[in-house]
């Protein structure tokens, strides 16, 4: 009995590295061959330009901005399927580097506060972490978008799950159950949330509204 769970266990752990194997090479093969081709893309786009009419100039901007667009969301799925990064330092520090461009592109005021002694060594599977971030970006778009918000202090806690806390301060708040009903974004948050097995809350205070979202860091 104790060899057959062991040779059940030795074939697990080959699954999961033949699993790990294959996530890696196709983010290497994404990064390689489709980037180079969209920078191609870019970097033609912006020669184009110089001599373009006022007319050929407008088309061709768009062409760039789609690249720009393409590059950057397959910037994001590569760094999601790269098992170099499932671990909860990269989560922090990939959130906190999208935090720091979006809002300051809005110039909306932001801190963001991470329990920093509680990152090491700690493994956030590859699934996880791609729809926390995708669920933060929903949230930072919202927030931008809705709220009205003087300020965003975010706050990143690891314990037993990855928990986020966005607090909107001075925002004028929402009512979540008929925002999903209008859209916003928030039935996708919902059905993220339930493909990691996590849970999100909206807490209206008077000096700011909270958005709290939590999941474990693996998949049972």
């Amino acid at each position: 009995a104790k060899d057959a769970q062991l040779r059940e266990q030795a074939l697990i752990i080959e699954k999961q590295n033949a699993l790990e194997n294959e996530r890696n090479r196709i983010s290497s093969e994404m990064h390689d061959d489709l980037g180079s081709g969209l920078t191609r893309i870019r970097y033609l786009s912006d020669k184009a330009l110089v001599h373009a009419s006022e007319k050929e100039k407008e088309e061709i901007t768009k062409i760039s901005a789609y690249a720009n667009d393409l590059v950057r969301n397959m910037g994001e799925i590569i760094w999601a399927m790269n098992s170099r990064f499932d671990d909860a330092e990269n989560l922090a520090g990939y959130l906190r580097r999208y935090a720091s461009e979006y809002l300051e592109e809005h110039s909306i005021p932001f801190s963001f506060d991470i329990d920093e002694e509680q990152l090491e060594n700690v493994n956030v599977r590859g699934e996880v972490r791609r729809n926390l971030f995708l669920v933060f970006k929903e949230v930072l778009h919202n927030t931008v978008k809705y709220s009205g918000a003087s300020e965003v202090i975010i706050h990143l806690h690891i314990a037993d799950h990855v928990t986020i806390k966005v607090s909107e301060v001075g925002a004028r708040g929402f009512d979540p159950i008929s925002s999903e009903e209008k859209g916003n974004g928030l039935y996708n948050i919902k059905k993220r949330m339930n493909a990691i097995q996590g849970r999100i809350t909206y807490e209206q205070s008077a000096e700011a509204m909270q958005i709290t979202f939590s999941a474990p860091f693996h998949l049972s």
